[in-house]
């Protein structure tokens, strides 16, 4: 009786087989990656939106804050101006205020602008900016409102 033999090489129809493994393996990592690369874009692109609502607060308590240093004239509607407005008169305290808060605006957020308007004690600041830069820049809008 003969004993068997074992042979080191595979049969051939399981040739090829770990290469299909190693292929569809190579396939599920790189969906797994792009997704990753995609996920952390998207949370760039929020960190990105989030530090200009930031800015955008900061900017409407900056000017707020020189409106109550200024409460007379603020309440008088000296410090009312328009989206697209200039200060029209850089000599006083109140278009210093206007114009340097227009520059911060301008310098701090991405074509920024902003409007202040006083009505019965309560004060409305709106600025606005392009949340990105270019052809696709979408317009923001952040309105706050407060009493002086």
């Amino acid at each position: 009786m003969k004993s068997p033999t074992f042979s080191k090489t595979p049969p051939n129809h399981a040739a090829g087989a770990s290469l299909l493994e190693v292929l569809v393996t190579v396939v599920l990592l790189s969906v797994g990656l792009l997704g990753i690369a995609g996920t952390q874009t998207i949370g760039l692109k929020n960190v990105a939106n989030a530090s200009l609502r930031t800015q955008a607060s900061v900017l409407a308590y900056d000017i707020v804050d020189r409106m109550r240093a200024n409460r007379i004239a603020a309440e008088a509607g000296s410090y009312n101006i328009a989206i697209g407005a200039a200060p029209t008169d850089s000599t006083t305290i109140i278009g210093q205020d206007l114009g340097q808060w227009k520059t911060s605006l301008a310098g701090n957020l991405p074509q920024g602008d902003g409007a202040v308007a006083v009505a019965a004690g309560v004060v409305t600041v709106t600025l606005q900016w392009i949340e990105r830069e270019g052809a696709n820049g979408v317009m923001h809008t952040f309105q706050f409102n407060t009493r002086l």
